[in-house]
C-alpha cells in the first residue's frame, strides 16, 4: 500500500509538474496576446490616422479637380477671345491703308496742289 501511494505521489508531483509548465505556457501565450492587443490597439489607431489623411487627400483632389474646370473654362473663353482678336486683327490688316496707299496718297495730293497753285496764279 504504500508503495501505492508513492506512486501516487510521484504521479500526482508528476501531474503538478505538468501543470505548472502548462501554467507556464499560458502565462507566456497570454503575454504574447496581451503584445498583440497593444500592436493592434496601435496599429487600429495609425489606420485611423490614415483614413483622415486618405479622406483629407480625396478633399483636396476634389477641390483640385474643380479648379481645374474652372480653369479650363476660363481658358475657353480665353481662346474664344483671342479667336475673335485674331479675326479682327485679320480685318483691320485687309482694310486698312498700307504705306503704299498712303505714299501715292501724298504724291496725289501734293500734284494736285501744284496743279491747283499753278491754276490760282496763271
Amino acid at each position: 500500500m504504500e508503495e501505492t501511494l508513492k506512486l501516487i505521489l510521484d504521479k500526482l508531483d508528476n501531474l503538478d509538474q505538468k501543470v505548472s509548465s502548462l501554467d507556464q505556457k499560458i502565462s507566456a501565450i497570454d503575454q504574447k496576446v496581451s503584445s498583440l492587443d497593444q500592436k493592434v490597439n496601435s496599429m487600429d489607431q495609425e489606420l485611423k490616422i490614415h483614413g483622415k489623411m486618405i479622406n483629407h487627400l480625396i478633399e483636396t483632389v476634389a477641390a483640385t479637380n474643380v479648379k481645374i474646370s474652372e480653369t479650363n473654362e476660363r481658358l475657353d473663353r480665353l481662346e474664344n477671345k483671342v479667336d475673335t482678336v485674331i479675326d479682327d486683327v485679320k480685318e483691320i490688316k485687309t482694310n486698312m491703308a498700307t504705306k503704299n496707299d498712303l505714299e501715292y496718297y501724298d504724291q496725289m495730293i501734293s500734284e494736285h496742289s501744284r496743279e491747283i497753285y499753278k491754276l490760282k496764279n496763271n
